[in-house]
């Protein structure tokens, strides 16, 4: 063996971290994911009759929310697991710029109303560990996008 028998060197490099950083986020992220998929078809999450949409807009929007939140972390997922080849410069502002899209609609609404804020604070300390953890994964992966290794995954 060439690292001396030190395989576990070759497992928790950086990028790995960084990985298992982004994949937390994500799997505490998906109660609130679910909770979108709920308020779907959910009577309580029907608007006001008088809305010229139907009572059942909110619903539509939460389904583009959901589909549009999964794509999102999908493309984050891939980029990360891809080979090293498509993790470039791009791909790591692509990768900001959708958490941030993911992420700051948890608080951008609370200065403005106090009723886009989380529902609890249950969900609003959820709604932090999953942006800690994402996108600390994505500033420690930062150096993997911004340095040239061909060939490694």
């Amino acid at each position: 063996m060439q690292d001396g028998g030190n395989s576990a060197g070759r497992v928790l490099t950086r990028l790995n971290i960084a990985r298992i950083l982004l994949v937390g986020g994500f799997l505490t992220g998906l109660s609130s994911l679910l909770a979108t998929f709920n308020h779907i078809g959910d009577p309580a999450y029907l608007v006001q009759t008088s809305f010229d949409g139907g009572q059942a807009h909110s619903w539509y929007h939460a389904l583009r929310e959901a589909f549009g939140d999964i794509a999102a972390l999908v493309v984050v997922l891939v980029v990360f697991f891809a080979w090293h080849s498509a993790r470039q410069p791009l791909t790591w502002w692509i990768c900001l710029i959708l958490l941030l899209g993911y992420y700051l609609p948890y608080w951008a609404g609370m200065p403005f109303k106090q009723e886009l804020a989380a529902p609890s604070l249950q969900a609003e300390i959820s709604h932090v560990v999953q942006a800690v953890l994402a996108l600390a994964g994505l500033f420690l992966a930062r150096r993997d996008f911004f340095t040239a290794r061909a060939g490694s995954l």
